[in-house]
């Protein structure tokens, strides 16, 4: 079975020849082009139009090409007053096809909910049908501002596409762009030619997660020059309206817990916290992630899920309600290491959030590189680095060694005990309380990395 994933990105108020535009890459490469560029600047607003393939053809790889749309869409912020997602789920001429009009989804989350519930249902493909729904769906969008059409399919159709594909094209201010995600040698490239200009504007790109890659650098490097929408106030002066993806609400947060034997009775207590956290915050592309490492003795400490795996409060629930004690030496220092992976991007880490690592340990550290030593290194690492423990009764319960929780955070204000854990939420959760309700923090630019407790940098006590 075929099981490329088409990526076409039509591009309104942007023409190929425009300088600074988005540098064309052979079809006959499967490296990644580099656009760079920041996020979509703060004047950008968006339609997309999202045209998924769920015919026979890619029915094997279906999931790939729904997880795919799920990652570029990361690049947005989806709300009525920001980004405006309509999307097509097609097969056959009409009975297996889904169609969400614009304003169906009123924020990232419900998109989300909606595209992983999708299912391939296999079916011939008839991409030209879908074009047409395509095109009448286009004319009710809002044309003041720029539209991107991004459909994934193999390229293959049983249907003539080149009429259609003609009319998308002579679109005024349109640019079309083809990206692959799997093997550049199984499309239907003469198909995709009836949406693109010529093959320069196909990228190729083996992988689901390069392809997603490349495709959300496009996304940003795109929008390098977006027009303004103007809007009139209640005394006829015009202003304009401006938006950005960067709340102000991004915390990259790290739950490194320990699940050594020592532990054995009180790390479900360890769960129930962390779970409590989570209840307290908003989960999202654009607010807070959240990554999980479970630790005991070197051989035993992995992450459980990296900061781009779940996008929802759910996720992360589910996530810590299946994570799983092992026992085993106590290595807290590898836990905190092991953390620091989270920096990376290919992780989900982002340049503009806030980093935070809770340890839950009860301190005692018989292996491993030195716990002080490991949370230095996060510090540098642009962490606010917090510890906490649990302090109550249970049988065969080994008493938590406070004076080492307060050695691996970074001053007394950030050691806490199951007692004062909304203490810790507060603080943790600071970043992202403007955006609890829906809020979105005024700026133009990325915020800076603060601490998220007073403001201002903390030093760390001496020893």
């Amino acid at each position: 079975m075929i099981t490329a994933a088409l990526l076409i990105l039509t591009l309104s108020h942007l023409t190929h020849s425009q300088k600074g535009g988005i540098r064309p890459v052979n079809i006959r490469t499967t490296e990644a082009p580099e656009p760079g560029g920041n996020a979509f600047p703060p004047e950008c607003f968006l339609n997309i139009l999202i045209m998924l393939d769920r015919s026979d053809s890619v029915k094997g790889g279906f999931n790939q090409s729904r997880d795919f749309v799920v990652e570029v869409s990361q690049e947005l912020v989806i709300r009525p007053d920001r980004h405006d997602v309509a999307m097509i789920v097609y097969s056959g001429l009409s009975y297996k096809r889904e169609i969400y009009k614009w304003g169906t989804f009123k924020s990232n989350e419900e998109f989300y909910k909606t595209a992983n519930g999708l299912r391939a249902v296999g079916g011939t493909t008839n991409t030209g049908k879908a074009l047409e729904v395509a095109l009448n769906l286009l004319e009710s969008r809002n044309k003041k501002i720029p539209t991107v059409v991004m459909m994934v399919t193999d390229g293959r159709s049983a249907d003539d596409t080149r009429e259609l594909g003609a009319r998308l094209k002579s679109i005024d201010k349109i640019t079309v762009f083809a990206g692959v995600a799997g093997d550049p040698r199984l499309i239907g490239k003469k198909d995709i030619l009836n949406y693109v200009v010529d093959e320069h504007h196909i990228v190729a790109q083996n992988g689901r997660e390069k392809a997603a890659t490349t495709a959300r650098k496009l996304l940003k490097k795109a929008q390098s020059k977006c027009p303004k929408v103007i809007t009139t106030t209640t005394t006829t002066t015009t202003t304009t309206t401006t938006t950005n993806p960067i709340t102000g609400c991004e915390l990259d947060l790290v739950f490194v817990l320990d699940f050594s034997t020592t532990t054995d009775p009180i790390y479900k207590e360890y769960k129930k916290m962390a779970a409590a956290i989570v209840k307290k915050i908003k989960i999202g592309p654009h607010h807070t992630q959240v990554a999980c490492v479970t630790f005991s003795s070197a051989g035993k400490t992995s992450t459980a899920f990296n900061l781009k795996r779940y996008k929802d409060n759910a996720g992360v629930l589910k996530g810590i309600e299946d994570l799983e004690y092992y026992g085993g030496t106590t290595a807290i220092g590898t836990g905190i290491m092991e953390g620091l992976n989270q920096t990376d991007e290919k992780h989900g880490a982002r340049e503009e959030a806030t980093r935070a690592m809770i340890v839950f340990t009860d301190g005692w550290n018989n292996k491993g590189p030195d716990p002080m030593e490991a949370s230095k290194k996060a510090t540098e690492a642009g962490f606010e680095v917090y510890a906490i423990g649990y302090v109550g009764e249970k049988e065969n319960m080994v008493k938590t060694n406070m004076t080492v929780l307060g050695l691996i955070a970074e001053d007394g204000e950030h050691s806490f005990t199951h007692e004062d854990l909304d203490k810790l939420i507060q603080k943790v959760g600071a970043r992202g309380a403007p955006c609890l309700n829906g809020g979105i923090v005024p700026s133009t630019a990325a915020p800076p990395r603060v601490p998220l407790g007073k403001g201002k940098q903390t030093t760390r006590r001496a020893t």
